[in-house]
């Protein structure tokens, strides 16, 4: 039992020693009337709200001739934090529940095999954690005429990270001290960033093809990115064999990287003397890194009321170059003495490179590119006006707040009912897996308000939460 102890501390330590160190995409946090459509909005954010998402859309068929964003009387704030694997109820049954023993001690419950099989099947598709926060600072489109098209420049901020912990750490524990069991870690990610971005957007309608388009919108966005903090692992191969006479061998594999703004005032272990400076908080630090990127997006109304689109968003790169640190291990792993001091700091060091820390030069990654396509349907003959809309949506990667896995979603906008506007989604696959969303919108002309949340099946059954996720937003037309 001292032997999982050893194993499973320095693998909590070298995701903690990572932690430390340390776009909408598919999946991420968006605007308040979006997430209470589940997400859905690639022909069905207009004005605006099309920026980031399909920029096409920035263009409108409207007598409104300015859209303004404030912190006023509403901040533009979404965020979201929780996991894709375990509820409320079963992480309390799992870790949170102490028995009381005959002495008066409490102590973690004893779990049966049948508690045991149910906790490593959470981990079966991976057990991911993850936050992301979406802040839009301002925001202000002008559409001068029809003629003319729209143009509009935002400032974005997004705080966001995920860590998927390794299944093989799940198995250790809840197998034991297993001799001959090899154990890879090479399913642990962890990602965490502080972007902003500054997006210069245009759209407008080019009348391509009119007897079969009545409108045909194009709209691109270039977006000029502050980065400032980033922490990611690049890959992870260790791995570890428990064996005979209490020995484990094995090989601690990993690289990671971590870049802060000099701002931050960042202390990095492997720098000796270095001069204890407090961290300086400030809203507008210098950033470590930089890139450019662009969006791109169609937007095509086949008829009165049903309109097609696609849009691809952050095409781009960052390259970090201020404060990048650099942490790595390849190394063999043998202990056969947990009473030797000696052994267990090497392997502790080789599992998390404590020592092997240094600065580099940069590092690039990549934005949280990904696919949008969609369709709506607008309907009259129901009291107000319905909007129905259906979204198909792919990331290209794997940073935070997107996910190769593809993601459907289907929104409904229910308007014009007075100055209510009721709005619900359901969404299936990607990293959530499933969403109900609910939202309402109140328009008074001049000032809309709008609130709504990706997963309202959370708000109806808190003890099932995964995850915890809210938007509210306001916006001025003139």
């Amino acid at each position: 039992m001292k032997k999982i102890k050893v194993i499973s501390t320095v693998i909590v330590l070298l995701i903690s020693t990572l932690t430390f160190a340390q776009g909408n995409g598919s999946i991420g946090v968006t605007d308040a009337r979006s997430m209470g459509m589940a997400k859905t909005f690639t022909t069905s954010s207009f004005g605006i709200y099309a920026v980031g998402k399909n920029p096409a859309n920035l263009f409108q068929d409207s007598s409104r001739k300015v859209e303004l964003i404030l912190p006023l009387p509403l901040p533009n704030i979404s965020g979201a934090v929780g996991s894709n694997f375990i509820s409320l109820d079963e992480y309390n049954y799992y870790f949170g529940t102490k028995v009381t023993n005959s002495d008066g001690s409490t102590s973690g419950r004893l779990l049966t095999e049948q508690d045991k099989t149910k906790l490593k099947d959470l981990f079966a598709d991976g057990g991911t954690v993850f936050s992301d926060i979406h802040v839009q600072l301002v925001s202000i489109s002008v559409q001068p005429s029809k003629a003319f098209g729209a143009i509009a420049f935002s400032i974005t901020d997004r705080i966001s990270g995920l860590m998927t912990f390794p299944k093989s750490l799940i198995d250790l524990g809840v197998e034991g001290n297993l001799p001959n069991k090899v154990y890879n870690f090479n399913d642990t990610q962890f990602k965490a960033s502080w972007l902003r971005k500054y997006s210069f957007s245009y759209a407008r309608d080019f009348k391509i093809i009119p007897k079969l388009f009545k409108s045909f919108k194009v709209g691109a966005s270039i977006n000029f990115v502050s980065g400032f903090f980033y922490a990611g692992l690049d890959h992870i191969n260790t791995e570890l064999k428990t064996g005979e006479a209490n020995t484990i061998t094995g090989k601690g594999d990993f690289l990671a990287y971590s870049a802060f703004s000099p701002d931050f005032k960042v202390k990095y272990n492997f720098v000796k003397d270095e001069k204890k400076e407090d961290f300086s908080g400030t809203p507008f630090p210098t950033p470590a890194g930089s890139g450019v990127g662009f969006d791109f997006g169609i937007s095509t109304l086949l008829s009165d009321n049903f309109s097609v689109g696609f849009s691809i968003t952050d095409i781009g790169k960052i390259k970090w170059d201020k404060d990048v640190a650099q942490y790595s291990s390849n190394a063999a792993i043998y202990l056969d003495d947990l009473s030797d001091k000696a052994q267990r700091d090497t392997l502790v060091n080789r599992l998390t490179g404590k020592e092997s820390g240094k600065f580099i030069n940069s590092i690039t990654t990549q934005m949280a590119t990904a696919l949008h396509i969609g369709a709506s349907l607008k309907l009259e003959s129901v009291p107000g006006t319905m909007l129905l809309a259906l979204d198909y949506h792919q990331g290209m990667n794997d940073e935070p707040g997107n996910s190769k896995k593809p993601r459907i979603a289907l929104g409904v906008d229910w308007y014009n009912l007075g100055v209510f506007a009721l709005r619900t989604g359901w969404a299936f696959g990607g990293f959530d897996k499933f969403n109900w969303g609910l939202g309402l919108g109140i328009d008074f002309g001049v000032i809309a308000l709008n609130f709504g949340s990706p997963d309202f099946q959370n708000v109806v059954s808190s003890s099932k939460a995964k995850r915890v996720t809210f938007a509210f937003d306001s916006v001025w037309r003139f």
